[in-house]
């Protein structure tokens, strides 16, 4: 492992959901650089030293050329070098790049998947994205962005959607009809884990007091959610 890069997925939520490859992964890395959402019960089971590399947002960042730079350097003295990300870090977690920044210095890793909240939340309340007859497609977007255009899909998954759930809903309604049912679903697999229920009128409002980590799912299966959940 010396001299290497893990880029490591750890889930969503708790240490269960990590993989067996990155469960022996963080207990052979001789350094963790891991982001601010990654649960306290998967960095415990890290045996390295922990270093915060996270990006609030809206907040303290820590700039990815840096986190580049850290990753580099780290590896060429030698060390096995675990980047832990909250769920998959292919998906908007920035891997891409840190992939891209290893392979030009020279650096060898490894990418090992983890499971991203925009899927495994859902599924891990017995939620569904897809459903016959309702919906037999479905789209994973930021949320923090209204001015971008939503994708084309029965089903919608926007993550990090509390700052802008005024100006979302404008957009949404361009797609669908403002009775479509919705849930805004907030630390799922954490203390305090929310899941709210409504439909496209009941935003902002909704969102209100919400922490994050947040996602907001559209689309008719979510009328479906209250009978799943007993609610």
């Amino acid at each position: 492992m010396r001299g290497r890069v893990f880029l490591v997925g750890a889930g969503f939520g708790g240490p269960e959901h990590l993989t067996l490859r990155a469960l022996r992964v963080l207990e052979e890395a001789e350094v963790v650089l891991h982001d601010r959402l990654v649960h306290p019960g998967v960095l415990a089971l890290a045996k390295g030293e922990l270093v915060p590399v996270g990006k609030e947002g809206y907040g303290r960042k820590t700039p990815q050329e840096e986190i580049h730079r850290l990753l580099v350097a780290l590896a060429r003295e030698g060390r096995a070098v675990a980047r832990l990300h909250g769920g998959d870090a292919m998906v908007f977690g920035r891997g891409g790049e840190e992939v891209l920044a290893l392979r030009r210095a020279g650096i060898p890793y490894e990418v090992i998947p983890g499971v991203t909240s925009a899927v495994g939340a859902l599924s891990s309340l017995g939620l569904p994205l897809t459903f016959r007859g309702l919906a037999r497609s479905f789209a994973v977007a930021t949320g923090h962005d209204p001015t971008l255009p939503l994708p084309q899909a029965d089903a919608l998954v926007l993550l990090m959607p509390l700052h802008a759930l005024e100006a979302l809903k404008t957009r949404l309604l361009e797609r669908f009809s403002p009775e479509t049912p919705l849930a805004l679903l907030a630390r799922v697999g954490w203390p305090g884990e929310e899941v709210r229920l409504g439909s496209l009128t009941d935003l902002p409002g909704l969102g209100e007091g919400l922490p994050s980590p947040a996602l907001l799912v559209v689309g008719r299966m979510v009328g479906l959610y209250r009978e799943i959940l007993g609610s």
